[in-house]
């Protein structure tokens, strides 16, 4: 009777150990560059999370950190914690770079959601890369990010060369618009973004165009509207990066007597910092944005009742970085199946990323340059106090 006591015993001992020996080496993580072990999985997020841009910026942390919640509630990466990094830029291309070398540094980090402005990311291009560390940008949208030869630089939002071409069919054929006051900040984005509209727009026939550069930050934009109420357009294009900006815009158009339609960029799709901070100015305006109205979409239900739930409105911004975070965690963990990783193979994960199927309601894949395959430009009409989606045009209509 003791000897079969014994040999239970023994038996049960066997298998607790051979548990936790199966534990052990399901968490077992090495860089396959230092052969260290690894102790967590660090993800950056470079971003103006201070600022005039900060709101949106904070949406697109939140949303990243939502995915990131989700996947440590699995077990995170081969039972390895992911721990979500900010890294604030406030918008500025120096500060961008300090974030980018900290970032770079980190032993233990594998991937960076952002920058999500074209200068930012123009500034820190060759410092990323320097490292192998891989970039998911969700909304820098200047072309020439992903035509430099850098491969570890994607995005999940349609280029300006896209954009630009869809919001000038968008001014022609949509507001049926024959004379337009194009308004820009004089950054990358805001720069090429112009180029590109006033581009499609003489392709369509549209020639009477005034072309004025504007100050982001100023407090006063009416030297420049008076120029635009002098010209008498249908419709101006205020490219301005921060929604603040916009909102003080179209204000200043309205107080001005300039009764053309106001149409902003991405960057005022904000409830709180265009909408309300218009004073009502903004009634009847149009933005494009990169991404779409995110509660037509039945695959976002739980992202949404999440994030509203922890952290309020979605402007639109958030979306993309959800996505994008899940992106990169899944090209991390199939990088780390054979229990090494690098961050070399985080990239080449990444350019594998074909049909993505997450909350956006379109198939994500990464072309050869990082570039989404098919990205859509959506419009939005400014009514009452929220946006509603009026049209969609793809890159390549």
């Amino acid at each position: 009777m003791k000897r079969t006591q014994k040999s239970i015993l023994i038996f049960c001992v066997a298998i607790l150990f051979g548990v936790f020996l199966s534990l052990t080496n399901a968490a077992t993580l090495i860089d396959a560059k230092t052969g260290s072990k690894i102790p967590e999985i660090h993800i950056g997020d470079a971003g103006a999370f201070t600022g005039p841009a900060a709101s949106p910026c904070m949406e697109i942390f939140n949303s990243a950190q939502l995915a990131v919640d989700e996947w440590n509630q699995r077990g995170g990466i081969r039972g390895l914690k992911i721990k979500h990094i900010m890294g604030d830029d406030a918008m500025d291309p120096a500060q961008a770079v300090n974030v980018a070398h900290k970032f770079v540094a980190d032993k233990l980090m594998y991937g960076v959601i952002g920058p999500p402005m074209s200068h930012t990311a123009q500034a820190t291009l060759k410092i990323y890369a320097s490292g192998n560390l891989a970039c998911i940008t969700t909304a820098a949208s200047k072309p020439s990010l992903t035509e430099q030869g850098y491969r570890h630089f994607f995005r999940v939002n349609a280029r300006n060369d896209a954009h630009g071409w869809n919001c000038a069919k968008f001014i022609k054929n949509y507001l049926k618009a024959k004379r337009v006051a194009v308004l820009n900040e004089k950054v990358a984005y805001c720069e090429n973004m112009a180029k590109e509209t006033i581009k499609g727009l003489k392709k369509l026939g549209i020639t009477d165009i005034l072309q004025e550069t504007i100050v982001g930050g100023s407090k006063d934009f009416t030297p420049i509207l008076t120029k635009v109420k002098a010209f008498a357009p249908d419709v101006v294009f205020f490219i301005a990066t921060a929604a603040p900006d916009q909102a003080l815009g179209v204000r200043q158009m309205r107080e001005l007597g300039i009764n053309a339609i106001f149409f902003g960029t991405e960057g005022a799709k904000d409830k709180k910092d265009f909408i309300e901070a218009s004073q009502g100015a903004a009634e009847g305006a149009y933005v494009y944005h990169f991404a779409p109205d995110i509660y037509a979409i039945p695959q976002a239900a739980n992202y949404i009742n999440e994030y509203e739930k922890k952290y309020g409105t979605i402007s639109g911004f958030g979306p993309p970085a959800y996505e994008a975070m899940n992106i990169l965690l899944t090209a991390i963990n199939n990088a780390a199946k054979d229990g090494k990783i690098s961050r070399v193979e985080v990239i080449d994960e990444l350019h594998k990323t074909k049909n993505y199927r997450g909350i956006l309601g379109v198939p994500i894949t990464f072309d050869e340059k990082g570039d989404l395959k098919g990205g859509a430009t959506y419009f939005f009409k400014v009514v009452g106090n929220d946006f509603k989606q009026v049209a969609v045009m793809g890159g390549s209509e």
